[in-house]
């Protein structure tokens, strides 16, 4: 016969909920060291590209200014993407009360909903460099050395440097990231405040930007670079053991929310469908995210925001 959650002991419809999140919150988050949260407020959302004037020009006593414009630029479309699982509690687990055993199973659900926010954010690391979904605004990578420029001066521009991490690799990209421009030619001047890597280069990233001296090396010159935070991502080492990029505090690379992750507790059970041993559907997780899909709103400040290079 088919039960509903009111014949479920509270010691289930109390806590289980809680178990999801605590398994979803088990460890710190990775993607959040590198992206902006973004509330989308709809499953389709557009940004407009917009290229701003120029530094402002000389002008006499009563003589009128001259006149600039903000030109348009391309016109970027994210749509939203969603993400579910359940877990099923079954007749026996109720029966027997087995409150820790549901409760892992919880966990385990929620662990698994913040692998895949984890896991998509790495893959759009790659698409940063790749475009292999053709998500670069311009039509380029995020890191490229002919960005097109959308404001009257028109040419184009370099993110890009290439080569494997190294101390002066690093202090290359620096000089580089200092000289980027907006799309009409105005100084950004922002600078670079982290460092992301993959987990395969943790040792090496910390040993360029930590070291007093340079560790296990005859030589001892200071370490002169700017003091940056050392962002590791366990994740996006399935994809890159070599990769590597830096980026500033005005960056656009965003991880854009459509519905946040939540929890819900089906209260009626399918027979029918489920015949023998049929459970409760005890979550349903929806981080609905274009996420990824929105990083090439890294424009402006943001493919200027980060200097990359790939071996």
């Amino acid at each position: 016969m088919a039960m509903n959650t009111g014949q479920f002991q509270n010691l289930y419809t109390r806590r289980i909920d809680l178990a999801f999140f605590e398994g979803w919150d088990a460890v710190p988050e990775q993607w959040s060291r590198i992206y902006n949260t973004v509330d989308a407020k709809t499953n389709n959302r557009t940004t407009q590209i917009i290229a701003g004037v120029g530094a402002w020009e000389k002008s006499g006593e009563n003589e009128n200014p001259n006149e600039q414009r903000f030109k348009l630029g391309p016109i970027i479309f994210t749509q939203g993407e969603i993400y579910k699982t359940e877990i099923t509690m079954s007749r026996e687990q109720i029966k027997d009360q087995l409150y820790e055993e549901v409760a892992n199973m919880a966990k385990d659900a929620g662990h698994a909903g913040r692998e895949r926010v984890e896991d998509t954010a790495a893959q759009y690391l790659q698409e940063m460099f790749d475009n292999t979904q053709g998500t670069g605004y311009d039509g380029k990578p995020t890191f490229a050395n002919d960005h097109p420029n959308y404001g009257d001066n028109g040419g184009t521009q370099d993110n890009l440097t290439t080569g494997a991490l190294s101390d002066a690799n690093l202090k290359s990209a620096i000089i580089l990231f200092r000289k980027q421009r907006d799309e009409n030619g105005k100084k950004i001047s922002s600078i670079p405040n982290k460092l992301v890597v993959p987990q395969s280069l943790q040792f090496t990233a910390a040993t360029i930007l930590q070291s007093a001296l340079q560790a296990g090396t005859t030589n001892n010159d200071k370490n002169v670079l700017p003091n940056m935070e050392l962002v590791v991502n366990d994740y996006w080492d399935a994809y890159t053991q070599t990769r590597w990029f830096i980026m500033g505090p005005r960056h656009q690379v965003n991880m854009i929310w459509w519905d946040k992750p939540e929890f819900q507790k089906y209260p009626i059970m399918n027979k029918t469908a489920r015949k023998a041993g049929s459970g409760m559907h005890v979550s349903r997780l929806e981080p609905k995210t274009g996420a990824i899909r929105s990083g090439p709103q890294a424009h402006k400040e943001g493919h200027y925001g980060r200097n990359l290079r790939t071996t």
